[in-house]
C-alpha cells in the first residue's frame, strides 16, 4: 500500500517524486542562497490553499510582508489567499532596530505553543517552515541542535500536520545543511543547486531521499520564472491512444519521394549539414508547407536576427509574412548565450501549451550546444524530446556539422532521440558547389538510401536522384 502524498503543483516535481510530498510526514527542502527555496515554498503554499489544505508558514528568516509581496510578484496571490482566510503567514523574525542579547538556554517551547494554536484555532494542515538555519541562529551546540530540530519534527508528526522544512546548504555537493544536522528524522529530502558549469549557471534538482516511496534519481533541469519554479523531468508521459500512420509533406517534392510519401507524424527529424548546405532553407520549407496546409507552426532560430532571417526567405520566393499574419507560422528568434537552456526549455513549454503548434523548428541546436557545457546540452536535448514526446509534436532541429561529416558525424544523445536522420552536403572541389541530400535513419519507414542531388534555386529546393556512376563521378572530396 503506497503513502498519502500532498500534490505540489511546481510543474514536473510531482512527476520526480511519483505523487509530490508525504502527508502527514516532514520534508526537508535544502539548497544554497539563490537556489529558489522560498520560492518553492511559496508555490507549494499557494496551490495547497488553492485545494482546500490550508498551509501556515512561518516566516523566520525574512518577514511576512516580504514573503507575501515575493507571492504575489509571481503571480501566486498570497495575499488574496490569506485575506480569504485559506492561507496563513507568522512572522518570527527578529527585530532589526536594536542589538540582540541572547540569555539563557535555547529552547522551542514558544514556538510549539504558536503552532499549536495556529493549528487548532486555524486548521492548519501543512506548516512550511522558511528556514531552519534562521530559526537556530544563534546556533546551540551540536547536541542540543540535534535534539531540538528532532524534537520540531516530532512536534509537526503530534499535531497531525504535514512539515516543509527550508534550509541552507553550505555547498551544492556534501553537506546537505549549514547545521550539520542529519537527514534521517524526515521522509523527504530536496537538494537545489545553482552551480556554474563552465562560464553559465545551470539550475537542478534532486530528491536526495523519499522513505517508502519510488523516486527519479539524479539531478534534473529547473529554472526560475516569473511563474515560479519549473521542473523538466525528461520523462515523456505515455500516449495510450494509437498513433496512426500519417504522412506529411517535407515542402520538398523530391525529398518526399526519398521518404516514401513525406516524414511520419509525431516524429523528430534531425537535419545535418555544414554551413551553405541548406538546412534553413529546408527547415524553412518544412515550416511553410505546414502554414499553407493550415497547421500552426512555431519557428526557433537561433542563428539569425528575425527580420534577417525572414528577408532572406522573401528573397529566395518563400514568402513567410501572409503566413505569419494570418496566425498560422510564429517565428521567434534568439542568440542562446542571452538565455539559459532551461529558460528556452520553458519558452518551448509554453509555446506548445499556449499556441499549440503542429510543428516545430529549431534553427539550428548548434548554436545551443556551443553556448553550453556538454552535460547541459544533453540534457536540454533530452528535455526538448520529452516535452514533444508529452505533447505528440513534429519538430526538424537542424545541426550544422563539419563539411564531409555529415553521413558519418555521430552524438549518441541526438541520434538516439531522432526518428529519422537526413544528412546534407557538398564538394567544393568542382567548378560548382555539387550538394547532395541523403536519408541516414527513418524509423516506421522505407526510405531511399541512395544519394539526390539538391540545388538551391528561387522558390525553394530542387532535390533529384542520382545514380551510382554520377554519384562516383562527382563524390565529394575534402582535404584538410
Amino acid at each position: 500500500m503506497g503513502i498519502a502524498k500532498l500534490t505540489t503543483g511546481i510543474p514536473g516535481f510531482d512527476i520526480l517524486t511519483h505523487g509530490g510530498i508525504p502527508e502527514g510526514r516532514s520534508t526537508l527542502i535544502v539548497g544554497r542562497s539563490g537556489t529558489g527555496k522560498t520560492i518553492f515554498g511559496l508555490q507549494l503554499a499557494s496551490h495547497l490553499a488553492r485545494h482546500n489544505v490550508a498551509p501556515l508558514v512561518v516566516g523566520v528568516e525574512e518577514s511576512a510582508d516580504d514573503l507575501i509581496n515575493t507571492g504575489d510578484g509571481l503571480g501566486l496571490d498570497i495575499s488574496g489567499l490569506r485575506e480569504e482566510g485559506k492561507l496563513h503567514v507568522i512572522d518570527l523574525t527578529r527585530p532589526m532596530d536594536g542589538p540582540t542579547v541572547v540569555s539563557g538556554e535555547y529552547d522551542l517551547y514558544g514556538l510549539i505553543h504558536r503552532l499549536e494554536a495556529a493549528v487548532r484555532e486555524r486548521n492548519v494542515k501543512v506548516i512550511i517552515l522558511d528556514s531552519a538555519t534562521a530559526l537556530f541562529s544563534p546556533r546551540p551546540p551540536q547536541d542540543q541542535l540535534r535534539n531540538h530540530f528532532f524534537q520540531l519534527v516530532h512536534t509537526f508528526r503530534r499535531l497531525g500536520v504535514t512539515g516543509v522544512i527550508l534550509a541552507e546548504s553550505p555547498q551544492d555537493y556534501g553537506q546537505l545543511t549549514t547545521l550539520g544536522v542529519e537527514d534521517y528524522v524526515c521522509d523527504l529530502v530536496v537538494v537545489l543547486r545553482n552551480t556554474i558549469d563552465g562560464d553559465r549557471r545551470r539550475r537542478s534538482i534532486e530528491v536526495n531521499k523519499y522513505r517508502r516511496s519510488g523516486h527519479f534519481k539524479g539531478e534534473y533541469p529547473c529554472t526560475v520564472t516569473t511563474r515560479g519554479l519549473v521542473i523538466f523531468p525528461q520523462n515523456p508521459k505515455e500516449r495510450p491512444d494509437f498513433v496512426p500512420v500519417e504522412r506529411f509533406s517535407s515542402g520538398v517534392a523530391g525529398l518526399d519521394d526519398m521518404t516514401r510519401g513525406g516524414w511520419l507524424r509525431n516524429s523528430i527529424i534531425i537535419v545535418r549539414g555544414p554551413t551553405g548546405s541548406g538546412k534553413t532553407m529546408l527547415a524553412g520549407l518544412y515550416a511553410r508547407a505546414g502554414a499553407l496546409r493550415g497547421e500552426r507552426v512555431v519557428y526557433y532560430g537561433f542563428e539569425e536576427p528575425r527580420p534577417i532571417l525572414v528577408r532572406n526567405f522573401e528573397v529566395i520566393g518563400m514568402p513567410m509574412t501572409p503566413l505569419i499574419n494570418t496566425g498560422n507560422l510564429r517565428i521567434i528568434c534568439r542568440y542562446p548565450e542571452s538565455t539559459s537552456l532551461e529558460d528556452l526549455l520553458v519558452n518551448l513549454r509554453i509555446g506548445i501549451e499556449e499556441f499549440s503548434p503542429s510543428l516545430i523548428v529549431m534553427d539550428s541546436i548548434s548554436s545551443i550546444e556551443h553556448a553550453s557545457s556538454e552535460k547541459g546540452f544533453r540534457q536540454f536535448v533530452i528535455g526538448v524530446a520529452s516535452l514533444l514526446r508529452e505533447h505528440g509534436r513534429s519538430a526538424l532541429l537542424t545541426q550544422t556539422i563539419m563539411a564531409g561529416e555529415a553521413a558519418s558525424h555521430t552524438a549518441p544523445y541526438m541520434s538516439t532521440v531522432a526518428d529519422a536522420i537526413l544528412a546534407m552536403d557538398y564538394s567544393p572541389a568542382g567548378y560548382e558547389l555539387d550538394r547532395t541530400m541523403r536519408v541516414i535513419k527513418m524509423r516506421g519507414s522505407d526510405h531511399d538510401t541512395h544519394p539526390y542531388r539538391l540545388t538551391i534555386q528561387p522558390g525553394g529546393l530542387q532535390v533529384e536522384k542520382l545514380s551510382a556512376t554520377e554519384f562516383k563521378k562527382n563524390k565529394p572530396t575534402f582535404t584538410a
